[in-house]
């Protein structure tokens, strides 16, 4: 089993109901969230729905944004002109902790990326 950092991408598709990212998010062995994706999905949530939402993330290990990740995420932009500091911070924590990243946003993280995973496509 892999250890696994979810993208906000796959977390919103599963709340959605798409059965992929259902599927991507049990077969993963150790389930991590960033704080930055954890934040991203609370903030799109309705309302009615927020404790829901906090009680799916809840099933995920929340990585927090400490000095390393901060430090691999200046450098991520340094090398990456175009990359956003949130997507910097989700990549930085991922690698940091030895951990693939799922996403399929292909368009920041291409799967040819190392430590890449795109699960499917909408």
């Amino acid at each position: 089993m892999i250890a696994a950092q979810f993208d906000s991408d796959i977390l919103i598709d599963a709340l959605n109901g798409v059965e992929a990212a259902r599927s991507e998010i049990r077969r993963a062995g150790r389930k991590s969230v960033s704080r930055i994706s954890w934040t991203e999905v609370m903030s799109a949530a309705d309302p009615e729905s927020v404790k829901a939402v906090e009680a799916f993330l809840g099933c995920f290990q929340v990585e927090e944004i400490g000095d390393a990740v901060a430090r691999r995420a200046a450098a991520l932009r340094a090398e990456r002109k175009g990359l956003t500091l949130a997507d910097a911070f989700v990549l930085a924590t991922a690698q940091i902790g030895g951990r693939i990243l799922v996403t399929r946003n292909i368009k920041v993280f291409p799967a040819s990326m190392p430590g890449i995973r795109i699960p499917y496509t909408l």
